[in-house]
């Protein structure tokens, strides 16, 4: 299984105004490679750099799921399940995640369903009232003691589970992730999402917190790999290639 690190700060070190702001060609480039529904959604940014970091993250993923399949980014189409996991459109038994918050962003690769999640460490959140709201006892417990890097850590699990179910991020809150081990298997005793899934915590810079989830119980080694942002000014005939290593 591989997750992939993606930078989005871009490679000039940033940029990406409100709506509004003229748009950089580079960034352009890369929005040539979503289909419209990823170009709707990119537009709605309305904040200095959402508009960047979402096209970065979902140009970044069809480069490498195309590298992947042998398929030009542009040529990858995505299916959506109820509660809108995507899913590429005959690709057998391949399956990808992904996930982006603040300047980073993670896609997961694996041959069973997958979920990744990546979450950056906000001062205005008030992890206590959502851990009191949505967490099994000794995980509030667990926040109450340590803090953000608890919650975040736990919350990371929860969603890396949800999305390799694809179900909804409610349906997932109560699941008993508190397992001290890097890597451990959760088991939902009830509700409408009953696993098993394997979790593993994934190692990222400071305030930062990330976890991978797959479904089922069998373990894993996790290949980390970074993506590099080339502006696909001049691709090759398929595309493929730009910003794997």
């Amino acid at each position: 299984m591989e997750v992939w690190h993606i930078p989005l700060d871009g490679p000039d070190g940033g940029g990406g105004g409100p709506a509004g702001e003229e748009y950089p060609a580079v960034w352009s480039a890369w929005e040539d490679l979503l289909d419209d529904d990823e170009k709707t959604r990119a537009r709605m940014g309305v904040r200095p750099g959402m508009r960047r970091r979402f096209v970065i993250a979902h140009a970044a993923a069809r480069i490498v799921i195309g590298e992947r399949l042998g398929r030009a980014p542009q040529a990858v189409r995505f299916t959506r399940g109820r509660w809108g996991k995507p899913r590429v459109e005959d690709a057998g038994q391949f399956h990808f995640s992904l996930s982006h918050s603040g300047d980073i962003a993670l896609v997961a690769l694996a041959a069973r369903p997958v979920g990744v999640d990546v979450e950056l460490a906000r001062a205005e959140l008030d992890i206590m009232r959502l851990s009191r709201r949505y967490f099994p006892g000794n995980e509030r417990e667990l926040v109450e003691r340590e803090g953000p890097d608890a919650f975040g850590r736990l919350w990371t699990r929860k969603e890396a589970c949800v999305k390799a179910a694809g179900g909804r991020l409610t349906q997932g809150m109560a699941l008993a992730v508190a397992d001290a081990e890097c890597q451990t298997v959760v088991r939902a005793l009830h509700g409408p999402l009953p696993g098993p899934w394997r979790v593993a915590d994934l190692s990222l810079p400071e305030n930062y917190s990330g976890a991978v989830a797959l479904l089922g119980d069998g373990p894993f080694c996790v290949s980390r790999k970074m993506w590099y942002s080339i502006p696909p000014v001049e691709p090759d005939a398929k595309g493929i290639g730009r910003g794997v290593k």
